[in-house]
């Protein structure tokens, strides 16, 4: 099969729009930025997987430290 017909990287994620509260069903294939439109008022969320990537990364690297004693 060609890899362009199937896209080796897929993630399924829900996502909320913070103007309605409706909860909704996205795929990305990439780690960057997406935009979709929330399918209930139309408002674009933005959602990055490699930023929010980078920020679970220093929140886990920051908890390790202060379990670890090292925060000042």
């Amino acid at each position: 099969m060609d890899r362009q017909q199937f896209p080796s990287f897929q993630m399924a994620m829900t996502i909320r729009c913070y103007q309605c509260g409706k909860v909704f069903d996205v795929t990305l294939t990439s780690k960057e930025s997406h935009n979709f439109p929330c399918p209930a008022c139309g408002k674009i969320e933005k959602f990055d997987l490699g930023e929010w990537q980078r920020k679970a990364i220093a929140w886990n690297e920051k908890m390790t430290r202060k379990m670890r004693g090292d925060l000042l």
